[in-house]
């Protein structure tokens, strides 16, 4: 999950040899449900040291799947179709040069192997399994940022390139898989610089792409594209609540669903979770705190999920469940007087109840949560 950390890497350290070594799946895990998250260590300043991958288990029971090493990054994990394998990046940082670089890994959480997928030069991130078992993802390199796929047979392609400056956000694939839908974006202007946003449809067979949507705003609006990618919510780029603005791509149709962040559509379009903002001076609270929040997709019946009145707290939306009731979700809040050191943790709320099951420490992300 890409929260507002700086990332630092150096060492590749998988934790093959503990991570599941002698012991079986866990509880919820033999089953149809699983579900995938990282666990941070910040330094001091609050900038992200290192990320690693768990698999969740019963109760507060989870197991490694990568090794929590000095700045090393493990993020982005997403299921595979059939919910045996995992798709995620791994992030080093280049000691002379001090950037970080990422390459995508394979890992299956029964066997204990892990496979490397991207070694040409370039950065590679935000994978994203799709249907059909093809992998999206954004190939960035030193001259043009792609929109990528690996097939079945492990062949990789460059599909689409947009005009740079830019910058890919993670794609969605079609429930088909014959398309992945992604947005670019970038400044323009010079005086007073604004944000021009592009959503894009392209065809996962010949990289044809379709522009959904082209607008530009004030500041930098983060895409979320419903299940059907007829629709999209532009939100925040960076977390805290602003205006989220919906739009029809058919139409061009928009209108406003309130302020918040992090959107989330239920796989059946018809409502939306997202991060909201609460100003509290109620009796002895007097302070500022982030409940999730869910609307439906027309902008009707908004309704807070979560209830306690906690200082700085924050709950973010990862992913919806197939049956469109429940969210799986991360509770943030700080270990210091000076906000500077997260503490995560997993939640399911149901949105039709409002009642939460609290689960392992740790963050999750849009493909973090297998259901067969």
């Amino acid at each position: 999950m890409h929260m507002p950390f700086a990332r630092n890497a150096i060492a590749l350290v998988f934790a093959a040899a503990a991570a599941l070594a002698g012991s079986a799946w866990p509880a919820q895990a033999a089953g149809i449900s699983r579900i995938v998250f990282s666990q941070p260590k910040v330094n001091a300043d609050g900038t992200l040291q290192s990320s690693s991958l768990l698999l969740a288990g019963s109760g507060s029971r989870s197991l490694a799947l990568t090794k929590l090493g000095d700045a090393t990054i493990d993020d982005s994990a997403s299921w595979s179709p059939d919910g045996t394998c995992i798709v995620f990046e791994h992030g080093v940082t280049r000691s002379r040069r001090g950037d970080t670089r990422f390459n995508l890994f394979t890992l299956d959480p029964r066997t204990k192997h892990v496979t490397r997928l991207t070694f040409t030069a370039g950065s590679f991130v935000l994978p994203v399994w799709g249907p059909t078992n093809r992998i999206g993802y954004i190939a960035n390199y030193s001259d043009r940022n792609c929109l990528a796929v690996i097939e079945e047979n492990g062949h990789h392609r460059d599909l689409f390139c947009p005009p740079r400056p830019a910058q890919l956000q993670r794609p969605a694939w079609s429930r088909d898989g014959k398309a992945m839908f992604v947005q670019a974006g970038y400044y323009t202007g010079s005086l007073e610089p604004t944000w021009r946003s592009l959503a894009y449809r392209v065809d996962a067979t010949t990289g044809a792409a379709t522009v959904l949507d082209d607008r530009v705003v004030d500041e930098p609006k983060r895409l979320e594209f419903s299940a059907d990618g007829r629709q999209g919510v532009y939100a925040n780029f960076y977390p805290y609540a602003e205006t989220m603005t919906r739009v029809d791509f058919a139409t061009g149709a928009s209108m406003e669903l309130g302020t918040g962040y992090s959107p989330r559509w239920s796989p059946d379009g018809r409502r939306i979770a997202f991060t909201g903002e609460v100003y509290d001076t109620a009796g002895s609270c007097s302070c500022h705190y982030e409940p999730l929040y869910v609307i439906n997709a027309d902008g009707s019946n908004l309704r807070m999920l979560t209830i306690s009145r906690t200082a700085n707290h924050a709950y973010i939306a990862a992913q919806w469940s197939k049956d469109n009731v429940h969210v799986l979700a991360t509770r943030r809040d700080f270990l210091d007087p000076s906000l500077t050191q997260p503490r995560y943790g997993l939640r399911i709320v149901n949105a039709d109840t409002r009642s939460l099951r609290s689960m392992q420490a740790g963050l999750a992300d849009s493909g973090a949560w297998f259901e067969r």
